[in-house]
């Protein structure tokens, strides 16, 4: 890996034993750095670290994803103002009250961090928590004229998502959770007539809901609604379904990292059915192959697309942008924007892996 970046402290908040600080970690070797100081979040909830004392004159300040540790999720579900619960394993957590306590928390953070001594921050708080508010990220793209899907006006029943998209005409949609990530409450429904069919990341067992790493599929209408309605309290986005591209033998999508305003390391995903997410089965497609299927500048306009997400974060460093190329590589669509979304192990872009294509792109700018 290039190694030509100074060698600097770095100050990472993240569950210390998560596949992320790991990486990082990895990373930072690979540099010659020396290795992340990890502040966990629950030292910060508990209030036993208080991060603006742990911050040194020209440290790099990352916040990563609290995910992958069950004690912080339900730490921060009890911040929001959820009642305390006992989750069991692959459960559907409480998002909204999850995204309450993550707001809490980052404000806390960005309050430490005024007191700090200059040093540089690799997120904005504000970027962070409208990436995981996926309403409010499809109304910024949707402002700054970036290619997305159509939404409906936040719904609150089977029977409202029905009605309202009957009234546009779609008889197809997706419906996800406002706050989820990593496919966590996703319906891909479609009906015709007195059909109707719904492949789901979610398992309703004894009056509660759980994540399935195994798509399920429903064909009933009370069974339909059930889940919507069981849904709808955590808050629901549901966009017109657009069809996909086929290349490689299933439906594909994009995830692009764009790091300090350009596109760089970009993975295909392919799955059989209409979800992509890798770590439910589905496989990283050829992502040369693919470039070489759509050509110079139809792969220079995904590039385009994928930066003018990130544009509409102005400042931001770096981020996911899931983007769909539909049938015929006519048309494109920024699905989601990923504060979190550059775990993209195993591709080098100018011989870097994201972070420290990340690191190389902060420059010396302190704050």
């Amino acid at each position: 890996m290039n190694s030509d970046l100074a060698p600097r402290d770095m100050l990472l908040v993240a569950p210390p034993d998560g596949r992320r600080a790991r990486a990082l970690g990895a990373t930072l070797d690979a540099l010659g750095w020396p290795p992340a100081r990890v502040i966990s979040y629950l030292d910060v909830l508990a209030g036993r670290v208080r991060l603006a004392d742990e911050v040194r004159p020209s440290s790099v300040v990352r916040l990563e994803s609290p995910g992958e540790d069950i004690q912080t999720e339900l730490a921060l579900i009890e911040l929001g103002g959820g009642q305390p619960v006992d989750l069991a394993v692959g459960e559907l957590a409480p998002s909204r009250a999850w995204y309450g306590g993550f707001s809490r928390v980052l404000h806390q953070l960005e309050t430490d961090l005024v007191h700090a001594p200059p040093h540089t921050r690799m997120q904005q708080t504000d970027h962070i928590l409208t990436m995981f508010d996926k309403p409010a990220t499809h109304a910024r793209l949707t402002a700054a004229g970036v290619p997305v899907p159509e939404a409906l006006p936040e719904i609150h029943s089977f029977d409202e998502l029905v009605h309202a998209a009957r009234e546009r005409g779609w008889s197809r949609v997706f419906v996800k959770l406002a706050y989820g990530s990593s496919g966590s409450g996703i319906v891909a429904l479609q009906w015709a007539g007195t059909r109707v069919s719904a492949v789901t990341t979610v398992r309703r067992e004894g009056g509660r809901l759980f994540n399935s790493k195994r798509l399920i599929k429903l064909e009933d209408w009370a069974e339909v609604q059930a889940l919507i309605d069981d849904l709808a309290p955590h808050r629901l986005h549901v966009e017109r379904w657009l069809p996909k591209a086929s290349f490689g033998g299933g439906t594909v999508d994009l995830r692009v990292a764009v790091i300090g305003g350009r596109a760089q390391h970009a993975l295909v995903r392919t799955s059989r059915g209409p979800i992509t997410n890798l770590h439910l089965g589905n496989q990283r497609g050829d992502i040369e192959a693919l470039r070489a299927e759509l050509g110079a500048e139809r792969w220079a306009e995904v590039g385009r697309t994928a930066e003018a997400a990130l544009n509409a974060f102005p400042g931001a460093l770096y981020g996911g942008v899931d983007l769909l190329l539909t049938p015929g590589w006519k048309h494109q669509a920024v699905l989601e924007v990923n504060a979190f979304g550059d775990y993209h192990r195993g591709i080098l872009v100018d011989g870097r892996d994201t972070y420290a294509a990340e690191l190389a792109a902060l420059g010396g700018a302190e704050c």
